[in-house]
């Protein structure tokens, strides 16, 4: 039988039991908005590199447990280029397959934001990020990770499709985060745009998850609103 589930929209709210690592290069916009997230009760742990990133990681979070990470793709010692960002973030979803990253691109990096998304990245938002956008981002990923995880302790993923552990967690990580997002588009009538709303995504985005898990309109009668 299939497991019902509440709408992401539904659960917003502060999630102390899911740690958070940023990351940013520039330590006055590290500074300010990891204290901003601190006021919010989130768990910030800084990094300004990706050396320092893993190290905070490995130190503060166990490998099973539910976390999130902001990622500026431009680090150190190349900050021009999305390369240590991206090498950053196949590190952390390989070795933390519960975590959910929101990586920060340029604003004519819609192609890298894609490619992050692509190599494992929850979403992904242009710079400059307000504060309040970048909040509600945080509250879908940590709402995944922790239905994820929750999904993951019973050993199966009880919803529509099951994956056994041992086809690795990472595979299990995806069948969650696409048969999700089915649920928000079952939830919303298949309406792309009032279930991009629900998740809080663009509808780019949207559409771009599901290209990628292969999800198609179950009403072919219907038209598909095409941005």
């Amino acid at each position: 039988m299939t497991e019902a589930l509440p709408c992401p929209a539904a659960t917003g709210g502060r999630n102390p039991d899911c740690p958070l690592l940023w990351v940013e290069d520039d330590p006055v916009l590290s500074d300010w908005v990891a204290q901003s997230l601190q006021d919010d009760g989130w768990t910030v742990l800084v990094a300004h590199d990706r050396r320092e990133a893993l190290c905070q990681q490995e130190k503060e979070v166990p490998k099973g447990q539910a976390c999130v990470a902001i990622l500026d793709l431009g680090l150190p010692p190349r900050p021009g280029r999305p390369d240590e960002g991206l090498q950053l973030l196949a590190e952390l979803v390989a070795r933390w397959p519960l975590l959910h990253a929101i990586v920060l691109t340029g604003q004519n990096e819609v192609t890298v934001g894609q490619q992050a998304v692509h190599a494992g990245a929850f979403d992904f938002l242009s710079k400059p990020v307000a504060l309040d956008v970048l909040r509600q981002a945080l509250q879908r990923a940590a709402w995944f990770a922790q239905r994820q995880q929750e999904l993951l302790s019973q050993g199966r993923l009880h919803l529509s499709v099951s994956a056994e552990l041992s086809e690795g967690v990472r595979e299990a990580s995806d069948q969650v985060a696409e048969q999700l997002i089915r649920h928000v588009l079952n939830c919303n009538g298949f309406n792309v745009t009032a279930a991009a709303r629900t998740l809080g995504l663009e509808r780019e985005q949207l559409y771009y998850h599901m290209k990628k898990f292969g999800i198609q309109r179950q009403s072919p009668a219907e038209p598909m609103d095409v941005p």
